[in-house]
């Protein structure tokens, strides 16, 4: 069928593609995702000492890695460790993306919202007055002067410093 379709003006693509009885990988499918590594096989593209200790970490943490694919990209600071970073489908990396709020490109479109970053917090009062005695311990200069100065030299130096 293949050399049949080329003989009649077809592309090699589409002669290949019907010769096969498949159709070409299609960006947000299972199957684009999962191909060459349904099996393990994208195991085989590391050293054989790294694959077998990241399964076997895996799996000493619970995870069953069968049929599944590690996806960096998703992992918290367990790495490969983390259960969610093991994927078998599309819709586990829109959900572990979602509820992680990532941005993910490629096989899968996830646009995560901006977080703010966390507001400063002040100097608690108690941290402040003990700061305050010890100050005024450790240098004796410091008790002569008043305790709103010292305490506002304290919250200088020991509180937040804005984010520039």
């Amino acid at each position: 069928m293949y050399e049949r379709l080329l003989s009649e003006g077809y592309t090699q693509k589409w002669a290949e593609m019907c010769a096969t009885q498949s159709p070409p990988g299609v960006r947000g499918t299972d199957r684009a995702l999962m191909q060459h590594r349904l099996n393990g096989q994208w195991l085989d593209e590391m050293p054989p000492h790294q694959a077998r200790r990241i399964l076997a970490e895996a799996k000493a943490a619970g995870i069953n890695t069968s049929g599944k694919y590690y996806m960096s990209g998703l992992a918290d600071k367990r790495a490969h460790t983390d259960p969610a970073a093991w994927v078998d489908s599309v819709s586990d990396i829109r959900r572990v993306a979602s509820s992680r709020n990532l941005t993910v490109t490629g096989i899968v479109e996830h646009k995560g919202t901006p977080v703010p970053p966390p507001k400063p917090k002040r100097l608690s009062e108690r941290l402040t007055k003990e700061m305050v005695a010890r100050e005024r311990r450790a240098n004796p200069k410091l008790r002569e002067k008043p305790v709103q100065e010292v305490r506002e030299m304290v919250v200088e130096k020991y509180g937040r410093k804005p984010r520039r």
